[in-house]
């Protein structure tokens, strides 16, 4: 089982079973004489590490298989076995990232098993770079993505939001008392509290947003498709669950904690990166000048 897996799909079941005998010493092969089954093979079988596919099938055509198979297996290295092919299309597929090889029929086992093992080594390849760019992306001590990642998707969002001409809200989030905790318990615990915290975060946020850690005990959170209301009642429904949820704290006993919240949406109060976490920033300051554990709204941008 320690085998990497090869997916196969071609529409006749002949080539299928030769391809099967070429690659069974080497990897463990799954075939598939329909695109739309292979999709979902793929969607069951997420370690998949090449997926080679005839090019003109029913339903949909080789380089369009694969570029839906690609948002499945992204990892995967992808590759296209024909004896006809348009090579513009299959050009054009090889530039925008779609495929990465194609063979023409009738092949020469040597040489196809020989590149299998090459179509394998780039499989691998993806996937230590995709490892370090999430390195690259993720705080450490929480391991939420971090302030990098933050800056990035908060431009993104905010593009988006443009385009669409739809709202986006952006909470900071900052731990209450968090230096008399760590004064008194000691960092280690402190930043054992701030991984609990992310954890609650995420749980809390799921798929309607992204939580990064911003710096210190400072956390942000990027929800899309949030006006200002939706999205301060969203975040005292945060504060509110947070004070009534025990973390596992340094003692027996379970730590509470609280957390001020600073709100700023798009494009009330900011329509860059910038203004939008300087309004959010400073609303932070305003809810913990007000006595902490609240949510405080960004005043609106000032025009020009």
């Amino acid at each position: 089982m320690n085998r990497p897996l090869l997916l196969c799909v071609d529409d006749e079941s002949a080539i299928l079973q030769s391809l099967e005998r070429v690659f069974k010493d080497q990897f463990r092969v799954l075939t598939s004489e329909s695109p739309a089954e292979a999709l979902e093979t793929l969607r069951l079988n997420t370690d998949c590490a090449i997926v080679l596919s005839d090019y003109r099938m029913p339903g949909m055509n080789g380089v369009e298989f694969l570029r839906h198979a690609r948002t499945i297996v992204p990892l995967t290295s992808r590759a296209i076995l024909s004896g006809q092919i348009d090579l513009s299309q299959i050009s054009e597929a090889i530039n925008n990232g779609d495929i990465h090889k194609f063979f023409l029929k009738p092949w020469e086992n040597e040489y196809l098993a020989l590149q299998m093992q090459e179509a394998l080594q780039m499989h691998r390849t993806l996937r230590e770079k995709a490892h370090y760019e999430r390195l690259a992306i993720t705080d450490p001590v929480t391991q939420l993505t971090n302030h990098r990642f933050f800056q990035d998707q908060v431009r993104l969002e905010i593009r988006k939001a443009s385009d669409a001409k739809s709202p986006l809200s952006l909470m900071i989030v900052d731990v209450d008392h968090f230096k008399g905790f760590n004064d008194r318990f000691g960092h280690p615990e402190g930043d054992r509290l701030l991984f609990k915290l992310a954890g609650f975060l995420q749980d809390t946020v799921k798929n309607r947003g992204y939580v990064s850690r911003y710096g210190g005990e400072e956390f942000t959170v990027i929800l899309p498709g949030f006006d200002t209301a939706e999205a301060t009642t969203f975040a005292n429904e945060i504060r509110s669950k947070l004070e009534q949820t025990p973390l596992a704290g340094p003692t027996s006993s379970p730590t509470f904690v609280t957390v001020s919240s600073g709100l700023a949406s798009y494009p009330q109060h900011g329509i860059n990166a910038a203004d939008l976490i300087e309004s959010a920033d400073k609303a932070l300051y305003q809810a913990k000048r007000q006595g902490r554990n609240q949510v405080a709204i960004a005043a609106p941008s000032k025009p020009g």
